[in-house]
């Protein structure tokens, strides 16, 4: 028996080698009404220097929502439906600092501007998602925006704004962070892939990322990315409130996903993204201006 437990240690050992050589099928494999939550912390740092002077806005967001797997269809597609549970925000910039808390509105300030943030939550959308995490589609429940800028001047033509910019794009490029990293064959530890895709933020961003698939271990993948962004300087400049505003900004987002293998759902994503370039400016009574940018994005979300 005494030669039991190192044969044994042995033979985990050979078996764990071998695993990891295997190449292995990353995919997602939903179920019939699975259910569960994703928590996500967003931090985001935006500098912006113009006529001399430096400012900075510093945006902090959690929130958390919740994924309910309707239907497995048999094309290998499923509908998914993704419910804002709660939503924390806090905006701190040299006009105005902005709280929002769904959980605690006793803390929101100023009320009469941020409430309408309330709107958001248990706001639904459908999307169909194949299993290699591509959205086939969107259907977002009523407007996005709807309530959100009613209390704030102009906000009318806010909502209809923000309606065009984040839209089915936007929604779609937030998801890719989430779901739509998986290779389309078969990989081992160490092969690479690489996915093109867009991101709106306000501005529209145009992204390869390099996938690379570290490391396997107690049934999970553990995959590194590297993100090179940059904006389509063909974009359309962004307009609102009688202003128009362009951008001209790239960097990169290094990070890191810990994948569930018999699942295929993320456990665990964190990333860092560095952009900096030039944001123009025109209208408005202010002629043109250009202003130097650098925006520092920290995040993470977990499965829970």
């Amino acid at each position: 028996m005494r030669y039991l437990f190192p044969i044994l240690i042995i033979t985990l050992a050979f078996s764990a080698c071998s695993s990891s050589k295997k190449a292995i099928e990353l995919t997602l494999q939903p179920t019939n009404n699975q259910s569960f939550t994703y928590a996500s912390t967003n931090t985001t740092e935006t500098s912006i220097s113009i006529m001399g002077m430096d400012q900075k806005v510093l945006v902090e967001q959690s929130t958390k929502q919740q994924y309910d797997v309707k239907k497995v269809n048999s094309d290998g597609t499923f509908d998914l439906t993704i419910t804002t549970k709660s939503m924390k925000m806090e905006q701190v910039n040299p006009m105005m600092n902005m709280r929002f808390d769904s959980d605690n509105p006793e803390n929101n300030e100023p009320k009469d501007m941020v409430d309408g943030l309330n709107n958001m939550i248990g706001k639904k959308f459908d999307v169909v998602v194949d299993k290699q995490g591509n959205v086939k589609s969107v259907n977002v429940e009523g407007n996005l925006f709807d309530g959100v800028f009613d209390n704030i001047p102009g906000g009318e033509q806010m909502a209809a704004q923000f309606e065009s910019q984040f839209g089915e794009n936007a929604i779609k490029g937030a998801l890719s962070q989430t779901i739509g990293f998986f290779p389309d064959k078969p990989v081992k530890v160490g092969d690479t892939w690489v996915k093109n895709t867009t991101a709106e933020m306000g501005m529209k961003l145009d992204l390869q990322t390099t996938y690379t698939l570290k490391e396997r271990k107690n049934g999970t993948a553990i995959i590194e990315f590297v993100s090179d962004a940059k904006t389509d300087p063909k974009e359309a400049p962004l307009e609102m409130m009688g202003m128009t505003m362009s951008y001209d900004i790239k960097g990169t987002t290094k990070g890191t996903i810990t994948v569930d293998e018999k699942t295929g759902w993320a456990i665990k994503n964190t990333g860092e993204q560095n952009m900096k370039g030039k944001m123009n400016m025109s209208g408005a009574g202010m002629g043109e201006m250009s202003a130097d940018m650098g925006i520092v994005t920290k995040y993470k979300y977990n499965k829970m």
